[in-house]
């Protein structure tokens, strides 16, 4: 698979990966020039730098071969189990399980001593079923061929459930995405932004054609959001008297990346038709097992 071809899919935002910097410019530039106008792509832009160890159930995917992490990696995702990663769909949609690796439990991508890198299951990627038909459904899992040790997996809301996906509520995206849409700059060290929750009229407004409210929310603010290289990454929020975070999206896509009136688009884990229509595939089933374990 050509994983470079995720910096020219307009409106997603995962990133190419095995290019000079000059080339990732050079792609950075293109990417509103691709054909699927409602999908373009996005990065933690107006965020900061998390400390050593912050949110480990974040995971960088990465191309196999060699090279540092830094250089292989092109999207995000998170630990739903210790076996299952959550990421978007885009990301591995015709990827093969020996084109892809893991790594988890690490802020600093090029740090070789830190957390855990992983190979993936043979025939382990499993994609929405729906998601070749209405790419809303924007999520995918990737099984590991070993367990993950020592990381606990993010919780995942109730699906079918709206009070953490309130409009005005703050959340949190983390990622090692573009953080500069003008010239291509994506840090080694992860970070992390807080965007408002929107509305579904909102959203909609912005995204007449490219939004679907019963799988999908959005976040973001001029200055503030997700980019290229954080496809698959999570949106999360703290509630007040629990410490563990629950994800409520995956960052999947938007028009641009900060811009004004354009927020982000993230497929929401709290929808209850997302989880419900997974039970379409064979492959979904068995998802939902390995996540009950």
């Amino acid at each position: 698979m050509n994983f470079s071809s995720f910096k020219h899919s307009s409106g997603f935002r995962g990133v190419a990966v095995g290019l000079t910097a000059s080339a990732l410019v050079m792609s950075a530039a293109v990417l509103a020039q691709g054909a699927d106008a409602g999908h373009r792509s996005q990065r933690i832009i107006g965020g900061t730098e998390v400390a050593n160890g912050a949110h480990p159930f974040s995971v960088a995917l990465l191309e196999t071969g060699h090279g540092s992490a830094r250089d292989r990696q092109f999207c995000g995702g998170s630990v739903a189990s210790p076996d299952v990663i959550l990421t978007a769909a885009h990301c591995v949609a015709g990827a093969t399980s020996n084109e892809l690796e893991v790594v988890a439990g690490r802020t600093v991508l090029s740090d070789a001593k830190q957390g855990q890198v992983r190979a993936v299951a043979p025939e382990g990627v499993v994609v929405h079923p729906r998601y070749a038909k209405n790419r809303a459904y924007d999520v995918a899992f990737v099984i590991l061929a070993k367990p993950l040790k020592g990381i606990s997996p993010v919780k995942l809301p109730t699906a079918g459930t709206d009070a953490l996906i309130r409009p005005g509520q703050k959340a949190t995206v983390v990622g090692w995405g573009n953080t500069d849409s003008n010239m291509g700059n994506f840090p080694d060290r992860l970070r992390q932004v807080q965007v408002p929750l929107l509305a579904h009229d909102e959203c909609q407004v912005s995204y007449p054609k490219g939004y679907d409210s019963s799988v999908n929310i959005c976040a973001g603010a001029e200055g503030k959001d997700s980019c290229q290289g954080d496809s698959g990454g999570p949106l999360f929020r703290t509630v007040r008297g629990r410490q563990d975070p629950l994800q409520i999206g995956v960052v999947s896509s938007g028009d641009g990346c900060a811009e004004q009136g354009a927020p982000g688009i993230y497929t929401s884990l709290s929808s209850a038709k997302l989880w419900k229509t997974l039970d379409e595939s064979a492959k979904g089933r068995e998802i939902k097992e390995w996540l009950r374990r």
